[in-house]
């Protein structure tokens, strides 16, 4: 996966609905064509796991950086706090 693609999931994933999941805080964020698995859960850094779209699913990995994690999880507190 492309870094430009992956900030965009990352960016948009701020406002996405996080729920928890046995693999943690997982959500689905659409762009464009595909529906991205964004995962934020446990003591390591977010990270898209994967993409459908037209034709199927197919694995698709990024991880997030340090100053994406921390927005995102970020984000993730304050949907909480509500």
């Amino acid at each position: 996966m492309d870094q430009d693609t992956a900030n965009e999931v990352f960016e948009a994933a701020r406002t996405a609905t996080f729920r928890r999941t046995n693999l943690g805080l997982t959500a689905s964020v659409t762009l464009g064509s595909y529906t991205y698995t964004v995962e934020a859960g446990g003591a390591f850094l977010a990270c898209i796991d994967g993409r459908a779209g037209y034709g199927g699913t197919e694995h698709a990995f990024a991880n997030a950086t340090r100053e994406q994690d921390d927005a995102l999880r970020a984000a993730i507190a304050a949907q909480d706090a509500k």
